[in-house]
């Protein structure tokens, strides 16, 4: 795993420096197709410069046509069509396909895990945790690649400060977010993204996980629902890249390294420090503009939440053995002083 960080290391480098001109070796070129989950807007805004790096620094090699949500396949059905080489490409959240993949829910983000992106990043990439994600895709024909990570948001059309009273509500969610809101007495349904706006318009669901503020105003959620809840109960959740894994192995090692390092280099830099500045400025316009109220939660409440999120972590763990060794080696994670000046308080 060293070398790996260390070659894609490099490779960014090169690629930012030099453009990565001349490097690759001749090999045929190629069109390759990718879908995303999200409208054209999302989808344009954050892989256009994915795809317009890679033909670059190929020196025209290969070719990356993106499409939205929906366009070649069902968005539920992204992961079986890499899987099958329907799409040789296909942008995942973490955590849609937990039925076939279930580590992805770990992924995926646990409730009340991390304190910020900067530990999630760390435990991908350096706690251990990026080996076990990528056997439970194998298992899939794919071979993932997470690049984006952020935190994710909850908006509704009420106030929701109180483990009470999420009872009886209607919320879009998947994976960790359903199992965690289930226990609180919500009903949780899976609306793909491109769906998600017209959903919630139209009243088929009262609210909606999806990324933080800055993410949830590209998607005009402020339009139709008017509460944002903070803190946040997950603060890091990934978007992953699968690639059919026999179309992977048939790439060149240059190959394989640029796409890489151009998600690492480019598309993880760029969208998430985008992201970043975003979030704050999204979240003043929905108040200032759009009537969106802020409802923070009491810490007696967070801790209500805390504790039924402790339970999700439990159940997750039984769910499958690569499952296990996530948590458990998250559980460590998250205690290890040597990483980290102050220790998160994880009960076992």
């Amino acid at each position: 795993m060293r070398g790996t960080k260390i070659a894609i290391i490099g490779i960014t480098a090169l690629c930012i420096l030099l453009g990565f001109w001349g490097f690759v070796s001749a090999a045929p070129k190629m069109t390759l197709k990718l879908q995303t989950p999200f409208p054209p807007p999302v989808t344009n805004e954050d892989y256009t410069i994915f795809a317009d790096k890679v033909l670059k620094m190929t020196g025209g090699q290969i070719e990356i046509k993106l499409f939205s949500g929906g366009t070649l396949v069902p968005s539920k059905e992204i992961l079986n069509a890499v899987r099958t080489g329907t799409i040789d490409m296909g942008v995942i959240p973490e955590g849609y396909f937990h039925k076939v993949v279930p580590v992805s829910e770990v992924a995926q983000g646990l409730p009340f895990s991390y304190r910020n992106l900067h530990e999630g990043r760390y435990f991908m990439f350096s706690g251990g945790f990026l080996e076990l994600l990528r056997e439970g895709y194998a298992k899939q024909n794919a071979y993932i690649i997470p690049h984006m990570t952020y935190p994710i948001g909850l908006m509704s059309k009420m106030p929701l400060t109180k483990v009470e009273d999420f009872k009886g509500k209607k919320i879009r969610a998947f994976g960790t977010m359903a199992e965690w809101l289930g226990k609180m007495g919500a009903s949780t349904v899976f609306i793909p993204g491109g769906e998600l706006y017209t959903a919630l318009a139209t009243g088929v669901v009262d609210g909606a996980h999806w990324g933080d503020a800055g993410a949830s105003y590209s998607m005009k959620f402020h339009e139709v629902l008017k509460n944002y809840i903070v803190p946040e109960p997950i603060p890091v959740t990934w978007n992953s890249l699968a690639v059919n894994m026999d179309l992977w192995k048939k790439l060149t090692a240059e190959q394989r390294y640029i796409i890489e390092a151009a998600l690492l280099g480019y598309v993880s830099f760029w969208v998430n420090s985008q992201g970043e500045l975003k979030y704050q400025r999204a979240l003043d316009s929905m108040m200032k503009d759009w009537g969106v109220q802020v409802n923070r939660v009491p810490d007696s409440e967070v801790e209500k939440m805390r504790e039924v999120a402790y339970e999700v972590w439990d159940e997750i763990a039984q769910k499958d053995p690569l499952n296990k060794k996530a948590v458990d080696l998250l559980r460590e994670f998250l205690k290890d002083k040597n990483v980290f000046t102050k220790s998160v308080n994880v009960k076992k």
